[in-house]
């Protein structure tokens, strides 16, 4: 079967429908009927420029529009927006959400809900924009996106952090602006006020906070992985043998010993003498500067567990006194 094309008359019929929903019940839009068509044909044009795109760069549409228009749910996810964006750049002046304003939302949210990807209607995105495959994308109220842009899925243009935006108070742009002909793989994430140049090529995996100059390619060449499944480490006891403070337990590896006072804050260094899994032996290597309140274990600078004892055993320890060792309160 050869490629065919979607009338335009198909495209702004399918748009009338979609704004007559986003317009039912007490919020029905206050446009006139020769207003709406005009809206309708401008957003038709830009909708059917999309689609030309998209036949043309994706592979697996081989150049058939229909096939998109028909099959796509990231191509209607496009063309939600251009309604909504439409509706949006209606709204009041002072930036009020108004009948229209809501419609936006309406049709944003609802698209959202059928295709997975979230572009919210204040967002700029230039002409011939294509989301291919798309679920899990999105595009903040602040973004802006530049001509022949081409996203994949899990995109997203957001916020490093929540800012309030309550009373009309001005507020520093929270989200990504793009340039154009910019191609950008899955599961890329571009956080705060960043700017991407023209021309680059962000691939897969990327987390950008930075700005991107024209032209540049972006590459994951290694991650870190870290993980938090490691056992926690388990202290039996505290003794004093000769001039050794000596811990005992099981999965004592690779932990440092230090002294914390009442805020379990490390205070002083405890040198290691010799350690294994089950033993730590170590004595003070400076002079505490407050008065000991309990012995910790630190792992990458981190405190793990510590331990109380009682305080005329601690501080028998920690003036290197020989000391009887008595049960200690349990491991917190």
């Amino acid at each position: 079967m050869l490629p065919t094309e979607v009338d335009m008359r198909t495209i702004v019929g399918d748009l009338s429908a979609t704004l007559r929903r986003a317009g039912a019940g007490s919020h029905s839009s206050a446009m006139s009927r020769p207003a709406a068509h005009r809206l309708l044909c401008e957003v038709g044009a830009q909708v059917a420029e999309d689609l030309s795109v998209f036949s043309i760069r994706d592979a697996a549409a081989r150049g058939d529009q229909s096939y998109i228009y028909s099959g796509y749910l990231s191509f209607r996810a496009v063309m939600a927006y251009r309604l909504a964006h439409a509706l949006w750049e209606m709204r009041l002046p002072d930036g009020v959400p108004d009948r229209f304003a809501t419609q936006a939302r309406r049709i944003s949210e609802h698209f959202r809900l059928t295709t997975g990807i979230e572009i919210h209607p204040g967002a700029g995105i230039g002409r011939r924009f294509v989301i291919d495959h798309g679920s899990g994308t999105l595009i903040g109220e602040d973004a802006e996106v530049g001509d022949d842009c081409y996203f994949v899925q899990n995109v997203v243009l957001g916020a490093r952090d929540i800012v309030s935006k309550a009373n009309g108070r001005p507020q520093p742009r929270r989200h990504p602006h793009v340039g154009s002909r910019v191609q950008i793989g899955g599961n890329v994430h571009l956080f705060g006020p960043v700017n991407v140049g023209d021309d680059c090529l962000i691939d897969a995996g990327a987390r950008i906070t930075t700005d991107i100059p024209a032209g540049s390619r972006v590459r994951v060449i290694t991650t870190i992985q870290v993980s938090t499944s490691q056992p926690a480490p388990v202290v039996h006891g505290l003794a004093c043998v000769g001039e050794h403070i000596v811990i005992s337990g099981s999965r004592l590896n690779g932990l440092i010993p230090a002294i914390l006072d009442a805020q379990h804050t490390p205070r002083a260094a405890l040198t290691v003498a010799k350690a294994s899994g089950t033993e730590i032996h170590c004595t003070p290597a400076e002079p505490c500067p407050v008065r000991p309140a309990a012995v910790g274990l630190l792992r990458d600078g981190r405190l793990v567990c510590f331990i109380e004892p009682a305080a005329h055993l601690l501080e028998a320890l920690m003036a290197g006194e020989q000391a009887t060792v008595r049960p200690l309160p349990p491991i917190r």
